[in-house]
């Protein structure tokens, strides 16, 4: 949408959802970012403050503003995560490629831990967009239009794998909320192509995380590859398109895949992977029962003391988190978040600002079936340094 097609109704919803939001630290303050969120709730400026307060608050708790160029992403991802940008279809729309089917998720994800998969698709989505609002000529119709993404789902080796691994699907799924929630408007169009029978499959589970106008932009063909070669052109100057998918595009040696533009993804080599081997020595061991919850209580006494953990888990992930006691309630310090525990051990610290009970926490309440057993170390660990003399 254009600011300049808004009718009355609209530009006065304009106006009022940017004085709600005034008091905000947004990441572009021009209209046409604001646009995006009214346009995601309906105009409805209530709806659109609650979303656009809540990715805020969602950019602060991931330090998205902080992230580092590609020299911090993990070597796995760069090889193997089937990604990449090509140009910009017929609409100025910026052009994203993602080779699902050849991505060995398993592989990937038995490699790091979820954060990191997650913050490298991130990293990529905010240098999408860094990139659109930096070249306006070559990727926003015109200066008064929302820069949107065009998306090729290329599903060429989707099999049962894709589906029957869990943590990839819960992955994949958070993925859909996470744009969902804090990427308004950013699609313009989704092609799915060479999708087989069993796609369907993923697609049904996907549609409770996407909102409607998201699934409406989502157009799905099979292995007829005349078929969504006709629909890719319908949008795309063949410039601007993969040989491989139709165009005229290809890598200065003439590989029509533009694997120098597009990773082509392949299976992970086990010398990724992360460490099973996890170490129990110097430990306790708790056993939580599936549903439910342990808290273990730690007195600080002096501000300033560190607190330390170190655990692991047998059964699958944890729910960890940190809160500190004041009178009857529990103040969070570390947030609450699932995590890969038993893939490879969770380690960190924390500074206490104050003294008091801290209570960590270890949540297997969203776990209806599995028990999951706990190895833990945790200590405090004074802040203020030995003297020489005191020794």
């Amino acid at each position: 949408m254009d600011l300049r097609q808004l009718n009355n109704d609209q530009r006065d919803a304009l106006k009022q959802f940017r004085e709600a939001v005034k008091d905000c630290k947004l990441p572009d303050s021009d209209d046409v970012y604001l646009l995006r969120w009214l346009i995601a709730r309906d105009f409805d400026v209530a709806k659109a403050e609650k979303m656009l307060r809540n990715s805020l608050e969602w950019r602060q708790k991931n330090r998205i503003a902080a992230m580092k160029d590609d020299s911090e992403s993990p070597e796995v991802m760069i090889k193997y995560f089937a990604v990449g940008h090509t140009g910009a279809d017929k609409y100025k729309s910026y052009t994203l490629i993602v080779r699902y089917g050849a991505m060995d998720l398993k592989g990937l994800l038995l490699s790091l831990k979820k954060k990191d998969y997650l913050m490298y698709v991130i990293r990529n989505f905010e240098k999408s967009i860094l990139e659109i609002k930096n070249n306006p000529e070559r990727y926003t119709p015109s200066p008064t239009s929302i820069g949107q993404c065009t998306l090729i789902l290329d599903m060429a080796g989707f099999s049962m794998r894709h589906i029957t691994y869990k943590p990839a699907l819960d992955i994949s799924f958070e993925m859909l909320q996470m744009n969902e929630a804090n990427y308004p408007e950013f699609l313009r169009r989704v092609f799915v192509i060479n999708a087989p029978k069993i796609y369907s499959i993923l697609y049904s589970l996907s549609k409770p995380f996407m909102h409607e106008k998201t699934r409406n932009k989502v157009r799905i063909y099979g292995h007829d590859a005349d078929q969504w070669k006709a629909a890719l052109l319908e949008d795309f100057h063949p410039q601007e398109l993969p040989a491989c998918y139709g165009g005229t595009l290809t890598d200065p040696d003439g590989n029509p895949n533009c694997i120098t533009m597009v990773n082509m993804g392949g299976e992970v080599p086990k010398c990724y992977y992360r460490t099973s081997k996890l170490d129990a020595t110097n430990k306790n061991c708790l056993t939580i029962s599936s549903g439910s919850k342990e808290q273990l209580e730690f007195q600080v006494t002096q501000a300033g003391d560190i607190l330390k953990w170190d655990f692991h888990s047998e059964g699958g992930d944890i729910a960890f988190a940190i809160y500190r006691k004041e009178d009857s309630q529990l103040i969070p310090v570390v947030p609450h978040e699932r995590v890969d525990c038993h893939v490879s051990s969770e380690e960190g610290e924390i500074h206490c600002d104050g003294t008091g009970v801290y209570v960590v926490e270890f949540d297997n309440s969203f776990s209806y079936f599995r028990s999951k057993n706990i190895w833990y170390a945790i200590t405090i660990d004074s802040s203020i340094p030995v003297r020489q003399n005191d020794k």
